[in-house]
C-alpha cells in the first residue's frame, strides 16, 4: 500500500461519510427525528457522544481504504473502481441489516429504507472518493 496515497484517500472518504452523514440524519431525516424523538437519546446525550460517532466514521474511512488498497486492480478506472467496492461493500453492510432492523425494532419500513438507500449513496461516493485518490505507483518492468 502507498501510506502517503493511502492516508489521502482515507482523509477523503472521511470527508464525504461526515458530510452525507450530515445530510442524511440532520438534513434528509431530520424532521423525521423529531418528529419521533420518543426512539431516540436525548439530543444531550447524543452530543455528548460526538466522539464516538467521529471516531466510527473514522474507523469507516480507514477501513474502506485498506480494503480497497488490498483489492486494488491495476489499469481499471479508479473512480468506477471505488464506486463499485463502495456499493457493493454497502450492499453487504447495509442490506442483511437492514432486514434485522425491520424486524427487531418498532421503526417503519420508510425509515429502514432511507437509512439503506442513504448509506448505500455513502459508501458508493466514499468508495469512489477513495478509488480516485488511490492510484499506487506504476511498477516498472526491466
Amino acid at each position: 500500500m502507498n501510506l502517503k496515497k493511502g492516508l489521502v484517500a482515507m482523509v477523503g472518504a472521511f470527508v464525504v461519510i461526515f458530510a452525507t452523514e450530515f445530510v442524511i440524519h440532520h438534513v434528509w431525516l431530520g424532521p423525521f427525528y423529531k418528529a419521533h424523538a420518543q426512539w431516540w437519546r436525548p439530543e444531550a446525550d447524543m452530543q455528548s457522544m460526538m466522539h464516538l460517532m467521529l471516531l466510527a466514521q473514522l474507523a469507516m474511512a480507514m477501513l474502506l481504504t485498506i480494503v480497497y488498497t488490498k483489492g486494488y486492480e491495476t489499469g481499471k478506472d479508479g473512480v468506477a473502481q471505488g464506486a463499485r467496492f463502495g456499493l457493493l461493500i454497502g450492499l453487504l453492510l447495509l442490506l442483511p441489516n437492514s432486514l434485522m432492523y425491520y424486524c427487531i425494532y418498532p421503526y417503519p419500513m420508510s425509515l429502514i429504507v432511507s437509512w439503506f438507500v442513504g448509506g448505500l449513496i455513502e459508501l458508493t461516493l466514499a468508495g469512489a472518493v477513495i478509488g480516485m485518490i488511490y492510484k499506487p505507483a506504476k511498477q516498472h518492468s526491466n
